[in-house]
């Protein structure tokens, strides 16, 4: 059965977070239906929409034509969704910088007062605990709260996508930056979080055992990621070269990077999707730095996971400002249309008021005409007309006069005319 490119570009853009990795190998549908069945409630508007059945069917043929497995399949299946205007290139960039500079600059905050706390602790300077300027945790909420007001605002601000109007520009609500769901960006850090701490242990029993005996830490659990980063710091220089793998960055910009994993998830702060990979990206090169080749792959795999479903959630989002654009466009149209109708409109009635002006005119004029020139001339016609009367009715009545007098006078007699019989008759008698 044919489907049309719209229902096979839906059923796309649905589905591609779904069929990736071994997933995007299935052909048949009993194994599509299965998957389907599974992931249901995400799928919810597309089955609503669809029957369940095409929805299988046009699976298995983007599957078979290995559109799920082939970004470049799917751009020559489906170009218009990998096509951006410049325009909006630019106003989504705008948004990514804007997101990951407050963020940033949330994340300055929070290192500097940490560290602050930290020098205090290890002074053995007392420090009152309402005391605002050094309670860290006052100020993280602080932010949390501005950083998430920001992303609200960014979220319902309007941005121009199409000018309907030249005087009245169209706006919707910005899609961008993008934002995982908050528990799953919160899950995502606090694993990588988990697993760099069990990293930075597992270093530490090769290469600093004296460290974990002299503190007493016997698992994971006992040490937090930004402490780690400090011992790593101080001490690498004390550690043979073979003991990192460094290919890139200097060994401390890995390793401080990672303090902002801890950061955004200790304290709660919302980052953009990009953001999160990002971090995870830092996570990384960390495991990768500390040659735990088993975590470094762990993280490699998540951070491949996170790039596929942000470009599956961007294509969406594309699709949407697609979607609406069309649609403003089209009302754009069926206003232009609209407009021009009323012009037409305007201009008719404005034209027929014109011509039964000067029908009004023309009339009046003639009747000006009738009344002030043609009266004259029609008096002494009519002044004609009743001399002529007089005289013809003075004419029928002599005629009527004489009629009179001859019928009253007796007239002579006139013989019979013979006929033939009376003749014929009057010679036999």
């Amino acid at each position: 059965m044919t489907y049309s490119s719209a229902d096979k570009r839906r059923v796309y853009l649905a589905c591609r977070p779904i069929f990736t990795g071994n997933n995007a190998l299935l052909r048949k549908q009993k194994k599509i239906r299965e998957l389907l069945d599974k992931h249901k409630s995400p799928l919810h508007p597309l089955v609503r929409d669809f029957d369940i059945n095409k929805i299988v069917e046009i699976l298995k043929i983007l599957l078979e034509k290995e559109i799920f497995q082939s970004e470049v399949k799917a751009k020559i299946e489906f170009p218009e969704l990998f096509q951006s205007s410049p325009e909006r290139n630019v106003q989504r960039a705008a948004s990514e910088n804007d997101a990951a500079r407050s963020m940033a600059e949330a994340l300055e905050d929070i290192e500097s007062l940490e560290a602050e706390a930290e020098d205090e602790l290890e002074d053995g300077e007392w420090r009152h605990p309402d005391s605002p300027d050094h309670d860290v945790a006052v100020v993280a909420d602080q932010i949390h709260a501005s950083l998430t007001s920001e992303r609200l605002f960014d979220q319902s601000h309007p941005l121009p996508i199409a000018m309907v109007r030249a005087d009245a520009p169209v706006h919707i609500p910005s899609l961008y930056p993008s934002y995982l769901p908050f528990r799953v960006q919160h899950v995502i850090l606090s694993t990588a979080q988990r697993v760099l701490e069990e990293c930075c242990f597992d270093f530490a029993k090769k290469w600093l055992p004296s460290i974990l005996e002299r503190r007493r830490w016997d698992c994971a659990a006992a040490v937090e990621l930004t402490k780690w980063t400090r011992i790593l710091a101080k001490d690498s220089s004390n550690l043979p070269p073979h003991a990192f793998s460094i290919n890139g960055p200097s060994l401390n910009e890995v390793i401080f990077a990672t303090s902002k994993i801890r950061h955004t998830a200790v304290h709660r702060l919302p980052t953009t999707a990009r953001g999160v990979h990002s971090l995870i990206k830092s996570a990384m090169k960390m495991t990768e730095a500390l040659q735990d080749s088993f975590r470094t792959a762990q993280l490699e795999e998540l951070h491949g996971e996170l790039e596929s479903k942000i470009k599956s959630m961007e294509l969406n989002k594309n699709a949407l400002e697609d979607g609406l654009t069309r649609q403003l466009q089209e009302i754009q149209r069926q206003r232009a249309e609209l407009e021009r109708k009323e012009q037409e409109l305007s201009a008719c009635m404005l034209r027929e008021d014109q011509e039964n002006k000067s029908l009004i005119g023309v009339l009046l004029e003639e009747s000006v005409k009738k009344i002030f020139q043609d009266r004259p001339i029609l008096l002494e016609l009519t002044e004609a007309k009743t001399d002529d009367d007089e005289a013809m009715e003075a004419i029928e009545a002599g005629i009527e006069e004489l009629i009179e007098k001859s019928t009253s006078s007796p007239l002579p007699q006139v013989p019979e005319a013979v006929t033939p019989e009376a003749a014929t008759t009057s010679l036999l008698v």
